[in-house]
């Protein structure tokens, strides 16, 4: 699944904005790497045989809230064309704006409580203000906890119109009743040249030159989410000049040289602690981000166990 750069909310007033903001998907056709979790709800809004409740289930910056928003456009577009959502009608216009008052959105880390679960019922069973139909997102659901109760009910037997959205990273910690209630859709982690694609086409919106071995660093050190790779090429685009290069990036992460990760390697295998203290010492002398290089050091092991 392809996807464009520039989207219908890029051209004006933005550009302050974070990259993940301002190149955030507006359609189903601009989402990556999601294709069977794209087609299967494209033909669910095309044939209108849209469920009440869904739970988009996969790591961070996958994609899963921004799908949620593009599903609560594709229910209430004017202008639907084959199950897509225009994002030129006034109901697409106020979702991706964040002016729908009938699309509401909930963060359940800082939203998880009895009393917050109470004051949401009401809103459910208020009839929508100005679109066709009621949405609810919330992100992070596995942190409600006590609140299921309150809920439960509502999502056996929802109000016409209305349609919940749930977000998360682990659904282990979801009670088995609320899923089962549930239409689970799984978002799998990024493909490196999938990002890489994204990361390209931002950098051409840009105007801006970057070495390909650059893009592949960002895209690799991404771990599968595309909000990672957008946030680290917003902190890349501020702080470099052009022509951006790996090693730059590397510099700018606090990673550490590719030789320095295989004689930690190698320390490792031979079982000399001291040497593989030394090489910490130094990173650590050096300001190296040691978080970043255990995770560097997993990446090249998982590397050379492939070959």
């Amino acid at each position: 699944m392809t996807d464009s750069a520039t989207t219908t909310s890029d051209a004006s007033g933005t550009a302050g904005q974070a990259i993940y903001r301002r190149f955030r998907a507006q359609t189903f056709a601009q989402i990556v790497g999601q294709d069977a979790v794209v087609q299967t709800l494209r033909n669910a809004v095309r044939l209108d045989r849209v469920g009440h409740g869904f739970l988009f289930v996969g790591p961070r910056g996958t994609g899963k809230t921004s799908m949620a928003r593009i599903l609560a456009k594709a229910v209430n577009c004017t202008d639907l064309q084959d199950g897509e959502p225009c994002d030129r009608c006034e109901p697409c216009g106020a979702i991706r704006e964040g002016r729908a008052l009938d699309v509401v959105e909930l963060d359940a880390a800082s939203n998880n409580k009895v009393d917050d679960m109470r004051e949401l019922v009401p809103r459910v069973y208020t009839g929508a203000a100005d679109l066709a139909r009621k949405v609810f997102i919330i992100d992070e659901v596995q942190r409600i906890k006590e609140g299921w109760d309150v809920l439960l009910k509502t999502l056996e037997e929802p109000p016409p119109g209305v349609l919940f959205i749930f977000c998360t990273t682990d659904p282990s910690q979801i009670r088995p009743a609320v899923v089962s209630r549930l239409q689970r859709f799984t978002f799998r982690p990024l493909a490196v040249p999938e990002i890489e694609g994204k990361l390209e086409r931002i950098l051409e919106a840009e105007g801006r030159e970057v070495e390909a071995d650059a893009i592949a660093l960002v895209a690799q050190l991404a771990g599968g989410g595309m909000r990672d790779a957008e946030s680290m090429l917003d902190q890349v685009l501020v702080s470099a000049d052009d022509p951006i290069t790996a090693d730059g990036i590397a510099d700018l992460l606090g990673l550490a040289d590719a030789e320095v990760v295989d004689r930690f390697i190698d320390a490792l295998i031979a079982g000399d602690v001291l040497a593989g203290i030394g090489v910490l010492d130094s990173l650590e002398a050096e300001g190296r981000d040691l978080i970043a290089f255990s995770e560097q050091l997993v990446t090249r092991l998982r590397s050379l166990l492939v070959e």
